[in-house]
């Protein structure tokens, strides 16, 4: 079982690594939209250039990797999005967030481990 694990990672790196800094881009591009509510022009119009490069790495990671392996992996990005909301917004992080990362990791890792 490791050894196809290895494998499909291996077989999907760049689809994998592709569909990780969409899900990274986009949570970034969600961020700077909730920051425009102070800097309206700015950040909405920045925001909007992270989100579509997310969108446009999500449609050619697909063509690195089988939809069903790639997809579930943008799950990701909540965990992007609650970092960076602690981070750059000041939002607290509960045990609860805690253990959704832990877990939505966890999930990620074994979908995106294996494609058989």
């Amino acid at each position: 079982m490791l050894r196809e694990m290895l494998d499909s990672l291996s077989r999907n790196r760049t689809g994998i690594m592709l569909i990780i800094t969409a899900a990274l881009s986009t949570a970034v591009g969600q961020m700077l939209w909730k920051l425009s509510q102070h800097f309206p022009d700015a950040y909405l119009i920045v925001g909007f250039f992270f989100y579509f490069c997310g969108a446009v790495l999500m449609i050619v990671a697909f063509r690195f990797g089988d939809l069903s392996l790639l997809h579930p992996l943008l799950s990701v990005g909540y965990i992007f999005s609650i970092i960076l909301g602690s981070f750059f917004l000041g939002e607290k992080l509960s045990i609860v967030q805690i253990s959704g990362i832990m877990i939505i990791f966890a999930g990620a890792s074994l979908i995106g481990g294996g494609d058989k």
